[in-house]
């Protein structure tokens, strides 16, 4: 499943949920485009995934981050995640966190 965000037909935002096993779905490349970042448009298209994830009866939705972003961690937080671990693989220059929220 696949959503966006439209500005006068230009794309402004977008991510993807993957539904999982045991009512779980996953977030993948929820963006927005810099020229549209701080207004409240990330917020909104996660509030969008948690709405379609619920209609499908997920009870939880995880996420993967890049762990060396903290503003990004600190955010996803404050949206309710809690960080549940981390992975290094060898053919990324960076460490995987991982987060989840119950819906």
């Amino acid at each position: 499943m696949i959503a966006f965000c439209l500005d006068s037909g230009k794309i402004a935002g977008y991510y993807s949920l993957l539904w999982q096993d045991n009512h779980q779905c996953e977030l993948n490349n929820l963006c927005v485009l810099p020229e549209y970042r701080h207004e409240g448009i990330g917020a909104a298209l996660l509030h969008d995934a948690f709405d379609r994830a619920k209609k499908e009866e997920c009870k939880k939705i995880n996420i993967g981050i890049v762990e060396e972003n903290q503003i990004l961690r600190k955010w996803y937080e404050n949206q309710g995640f809690f960080h549940i671990g981390t992975k290094k693989f060898d053919f990324f220059p960076f460490t995987c966190g991982y987060m989840e929220k119950g819906l």
